[in-house]
């Protein structure tokens, strides 16, 4: 039994773009948390264990014992929050080789705040999901430019998995953020960017890159490239 290390749940954030129909509130998976129309948001865990629950088969309507996946978060961890269904809520847990979304009951957390409107300055850095990486810096005219690279399956995949080396992707864009979001595009790719807390929630167009490559999901700040 092993358990994936959860940060801090995440708090209500920016407005939705749209209500989700029943079939796309019904997903909650990793590689399509941020592509959701709902409104995200922060929480923290406010039970002893607390299991990430599944989408299929009628999950979670199912209940938990029938729903229970591997990964669990703890009492104090955080956790970001996306569409809500049933007394359940669509959460993600990064960590440093990705991360792990599941349904959870909303009675087993507390909202946390996050700032609508953070400096400028919280942006600036070296974000990571996996092999995916963002360099985001400011400009003199309040401007923040962004540079990117991604990559499918992996920067470093076996010959199995892509015996002619990884898809890659790249973006290098700059647009001036609008409160905590951030949307810059080049050519036919476009980037879209939400700043919740120390998390940088990421979705694209899938026109960023080769076949699969996306820039989508939830990254941590990593230490400048040396």
């Amino acid at each position: 039994m092993h358990r994936i290390a959860l940060l801090a749940l995440l708090a209500v954030v920016a407005p939705a773009h749209a209500a989700p129909g029943d079939d796309e509130a019904a997903i909650c998976r990793n590689g399509l948390f941020t592509s959701s129309p709902a409104t995200f948001s922060l929480a923290k865990v406010a039970v002893p264990r607390l299991y990430l629950l599944g989408d299929s088969d009628g999950c979670p309507g199912k209940g938990e014992a029938a729903c229970r996946q591997g990964p669990y978060v703890v009492q104090g961890d955080t956790v970001v929050l996306a569409q809500r269904r049933g007394g359940h809520a669509c959460a993600f847990y990064p960590n440093k080789v990705g991360g792990s979304a599941g349904w959870v009951a909303e009675a087993s957390l507390r909202p946390l705040p996050v700032a609508e409107k953070p400096a400028l300055g919280a942006w600036i850095g070296h974000w990571r999901d996996g092999d995916n990486s963002l360099q985001l810096i400011t400009n003199g005219d309040g401007s923040v430019t962004v540079n990117g690279d991604a990559y499918w399956p992996s920067a470093s995949p076996s010959l199995e998995d892509a015996p002619g080396g990884p898809h890659l992707g790249s973006v290098t864009a700059r647009d001036y953020v609008q409160g905590n979001r951030l949307e810059v595009s080049e050519h036919a790719c476009q980037v879209r960017m939400l700043l919740l807390g120390d998390l940088l929630l990421v979705s694209d167009n899938l026109q960023c890159g080769g076949m699969n490559v996306s820039f989508g999901g939830v990254y941590r700040r990593a230490a400048a490239p040396r």
